[in-house]
């Protein structure tokens, strides 16, 4: 069922509230810096304070995923949504740690109840892809278009978006294909995070159809002149998907460089595009190998495979790591999110 976005009342003393707020504040300086052991001490210190404030059991479980403490972390997402049942990110963190117990369906149940309280969140769109591949993308269709079935959803679907339009970057590809995945909107339209989740439903959807993805840089269209976007509006074809396979990129530090400076160049000076994606297959890549050495910001074993996902745009960039417990049959694991800092495959692309 549907949540009630119901809150419990704070209960904090004036003498309490500064101490605790700086303890939160440490914790989410910590995280960022990836000392997550520190962070959740730092969480747990301000619990003690504030017992009742939801927010710092979320973070704190957010924390304990990074930790690999699974079971405290769904503890602390349980408490998170019985303090706030109304609290999206509770039901994330609960998502999140249910995969990593490879409890695939109670993950996606409560993904898809997230979704039901926040459609358009690309970060549960995108777990749910994850863990149940491109059904799990037309449950979240469905109930942005008010037509969930609720006995499929795990729920009574009042939830569901009523009258919402869907979202494109998240809507099912139907005859999609990596030079032209099928959506309601134009993708020289989309910011620059929504090209990314397109993307990344495009190479989903390939790996489930038995294609393990290549390294390739997916190009995202420039915006049309005023003229391209009145043709566009009587039915003129739209700017294509640009599509580079960059196959020996990953093999030696000087294709590495090689291939920078093509991109570079490619990228901005002949295709002008507003964002660019880059994927490969963990295998594919022997360098840089940018997850040796990195201790506690590396959650997986060194020989595990997977998908990362690299995107570049003026403004910033981010990358995400997609384990695979499997490649052939495909058996999609956990997707986190990494510091570009520490995990950026290629330097970046726009100067």
């Amino acid at each position: 069922p549907t949540p009630a976005r119901t809150r419990l009342p704070m209960a904090v003393t004036p003498e309490a509230g500064d101490a605790w707020e700086e303890d939160k504040a440490l914790g989410n300086e910590l995280f960022k810096k990836g000392e997550y052991l520190k962070a959740a001490a730092a969480y747990t210190k301000a619990i003690k304070a504030n017992p009742t404030s939801h927010v710092l059991y979320s973070n704190r479980a957010q924390a304990f995923l990074k930790l690999n403490k699974v079971a405290r972390a769904l503890e602390d997402a349980d408490k998170c949504i019985a303090l706030d049942p109304g609290f999206v990110k509770g039901y994330h963190r609960k998502a999140l740690a249910l995969a990593a117990l490879d409890r695939k369906a109670e993950a996606c149940e409560y993904a898809l109840t997230a979704c039901r309280m926040d459609p358009e969140n690309r970060a549960l769109v995108h777990l749910g892809v994850s863990i149940e591949g491109k059904a799990f993308v037309h449950k979240v269709a469905a109930l942005r278009k008010g037509k969930e079935n609720p006995a499929a959803a795990g729920g009574d679907g009042d939830g569901a978006a009523k009258g919402g339009e869907p979202n494109p970057a998240a809507s099912p590809a139907k005859g999609a294909d990596a030079g032209g995945p099928a959506r309601s909107r134009s993708l020289c339209d989309l910011n620059a995070e929504d090209f990314a989740a397109e993307m990344i439903r495009v190479v989903m959807g390939e790996l489930i159809e038995g294609k393990p993805p290549k390294p390739t840089v997916y190009m995202q269209p420039p915006p049309p002149h005023a003229k391209t976007r009145e043709k566009k509006k009587k039915g003129a074809a739209e700017e294509p998907l640009g599509v580079v396979g960059i196959g020996p990129a990953f093999d030696s530090p000087s294709a590495h460089a090689e291939a920078t400076t093509f991109l570079r160049g490619h990228i901005t000076d002949q295709f002008s595009a507003q964002a660019a994606a880059v994927v490969a297959l963990k295998s594919t890549i022997s360098f840089p190998r940018v997850w040796t050495d990195k201790g506690s910001l590396w959650p997986f074993a060194d020989d595990c495979e997977g998908i990362f996902m690299q995107l570049e745009h003026p403004k910033g960039r981010a990358v995400w790591f997609t384990h695979l417990e499997s490649v052939s049959p495909p058996k999609v694991g956990q997707t986190i999110s990494l510091s570009p800092d520490e995990f950026a495959l290629l330097p970046r692309l726009f100067r």
